[in-house]
């Protein structure tokens, strides 16, 4: 009984959503666009016959 009365007090000291900082937001875009990049490069490698 003890666990169900200490839920609602734990429910508030959780920390609000904060937001990442930009650098990080299009390091992660950028990354994302260079892995797509290579994956595609790979799969016409091995279509083309490997290089």
């Amino acid at each position: 009984m003890e666990d169900m009365q200490k839920k609602p007090e734990q429910e508030q000291e959780q920390e609000r959503y904060v937001e990442r900082p930009m650098w990080q937001v299009w390091g992660a875009r950028v990354g994302l666009v260079v892995f797509l990049l290579f994956v595609v490069y790979q799969i016409i490698s091995i279509a083309g016959g490997g290089v």
